[in-house]
């Protein structure tokens, strides 16, 4: 089975939240929210308004239908090279998960679970966040970026807006970015986890042709710690546990 979770921003305080899960099953695909849900700002999505129930389809359901670009678009066969997606193997699911399925008329994101490799290891993909407000050093290094370059994660205790931000650092030690803050927590757990042994960061495509968000993909691998539980937080939790 594979899924994604729905992270909504609360637009009060800026704070991003997860409110759903999505996961593709045998018959289809199986939606339940999360206890982030219980937010006093968030709104149920139509026509499945209940907190407490679990969804099935048989498709996708439309609010992830709604965040893929069409086929039929040149802008499709573009986002699934950006995202390092070839189109025979294409999977909707991995494509929303690496791409965020943003939409600018809302504030929601998709958020990959991540994946345990046959070896029993933690991977994540991602594009590096907030190349455009970086200074000029900074850009000027991203597009100096190359496919394979290994990269460092450097923690920024200090941000004033995330005191658990991850920065993306060259081995030169310039940074490039941040890891988005959806898989802080995790990265941070994992690094500090007397049972690694070793990680590795880097670069798997440099997209100089995309839009900042899209720039820098990035795959992170490490050990799966015996006790490790990913996004541990109680929001992530089902809504309901018949599920």
């Amino acid at each position: 089975m594979k899924s994604v979770f729905v992270i909504w921003k609360d637009i009060e305080d800026g704070m991003w939240h997860p409110v759903a899960k999505l996961t593709r099953i045998s018959d289809g695909y199986r939606f339940n929210y999360t206890k982030g849900a219980n937010h006093k700002n968030f709104i149920a999505f139509p026509r499945m308004d209940d907190l407490s129930k679990v969804y099935h389809s048989s498709v996708l359901f439309s609010f992830f239908t709604n965040r893929l670009i069409p086929t039929n678009r040149p802008e499709f066969k573009k986002m699934l090279e950006w995202s390092d997606i070839d189109l025979k193997n294409y999977d909707e699911l991995d494509l929303l998960g690496v791409s965020g399925g943003a939409r600018k008329t809302d504030e929601f994101r998709i958020v990959p679970e991540p994946e345990v490799t046959l070896d029993g290891h933690y991977k994540i993909r991602f594009f590096i966040s907030g190349i455009r407000h970086l200074a000029s050093q900074g850009q000027e290094r991203v597009s100096q970026l190359e496919k394979g370059e290994v990269l460092k994660l450097v923690y920024e205790n200090t941000n004033p807006h995330d005191c658990n931000a991850v920065l993306v650092s060259t081995r030169d030690e310039i940074s490039v970015g941040y890891c988005p803050k959806y898989f802080n927590c995790d990265i941070r757990a994992l690094l500090e986890s007397p049972e690694l042994t070793s990680h590795s960061l880097h670069a798997v495509r440099v997209n100089k042709d995309a839009p900042a968000q899209f720039r820098v993909l990035c795959e992170f691998v490490t050990e799966w710690p015996k006790h490790f539980i990913p996004f541990i937080s109680e929001e992530y939790i089902a809504h309901s546990v018949n599920h």
